[in-house]
């Protein structure tokens, strides 16, 4: 990393300063107790117990507006990673701010800028509508009224499921899942949205509408910052301007797509570098 002198301190006339980034994630390492096997309890009842390391010294800043494919191997520390920056979990070491406010001191405030959107059909209440879940979670944000309403409106529009509001999501298909899933996620209007695996199931054309529904509505509309955790290379591709790689609990790499066109790096080629000699 390039050493700044101390003049690189101040800002010059006519030069515009860069933005503090929207997502600060500074030397940031958790760790997570293992369950003791059957043995070690036997034998050794007041050992304390094995810690595994899912992620370890991470450092890293996103810029607002970004839109990151977060790649790795499963068990590599995707999860943990977005997991802190939505202040689901609180880092062993370190340090994570989101819009201005620390995950640790600031708790609430963070997490309020945060939206996830799971790719899971237990998160939702299948004998509910998907208007009625969208009130139920918009609720949980301390939304209500009229305020509520319109803004269940709002994004059923916007994700394209007018059809299906009044339909309970039982008979939803996967599809349809997905978009409430996304309609969820930004109930709350916030600036950061973490998708998990957002064409995972779907067909190809489905995928292809989610992907289309993503950039042309979802970000182009709001402009919000896109952390996309995805196994896909034509996925990162077509949804993101950057690529971030995880592998044994480190980031090992992290850089612009545009760069590595520039650079005549497939996207492939990078992984594979990123997870074989630890960078690029």
């Amino acid at each position: 990393m390039k050493q700044l002198s101390s003049s690189s301190c101040f800002a010059v006339v006519g030069q515009s300063v860069p933005e503090a980034p929207i997502i600060s994630v500074v030397d940031v390492t958790m760790c997570f107790p293992l369950v003791k096997r059957y043995r070690e309890m036997l034998l050794h009842p007041f050992h304390p117990r094995r810690m595994h390391t899912a992620l370890s010294r991470a450092t890293i800043k996103i810029q607002e507006g970004d839109r990151v494919a977060v790649m790795g191997p499963n068990g590599a520390g995707k999860t943990t990673l977005l997991k802190l920056i939505g202040g689901l979990i609180l880092p062993t070491m370190g340090d994570i701010v989101v819009n201005g406010f620390s995950t640790i001191h600031h708790s609430a405030d963070a997490r309020k800028s945060v939206g996830f959107v799971l790719n899971e059909e237990r998160s939702f209440f299948w004998r509910l509508t998907g208007a009625q879940n969208l009130e139920f979670f918009g609720a949980l944000d301390n939304l209500g009224g009229a305020d509520l309403r319109s803004r269940i409106d709002e994004l059923i529009s916007l994700v394209g499921l007018e059809e299906g509001a009044g339909r309970v999501v039982e008979g939803y298909s996967s599809g349809m899942k997905q978009r409430l899933a996304l309609a969820r996620g930004l109930i709350a209007d916030p600036r950061v949205l973490i998708l998990d695996e957002p064409t995972r199931a779907l067909d190809p054309i489905a995928a292809d509408e989610m992907i289309d529904l993503i950039l042309s509505r979802i970000y182009s509309d709001t402009r919000k910052t896109l952390l996309i955790a995805t196994h896909r290379m034509d996925e990162a591709l077509k949804l993101c301007n950057k690529v971030l790689v995880i592998d044994k609990g480190r980031i090992q790499a992290f850089d612009s797509i545009s760069d590595l066109k520039r650079d005549r790096i497939t996207l492939p080629q990078y992984y594979r570098r990123a997870l074989a000699v630890g960078c690029v």
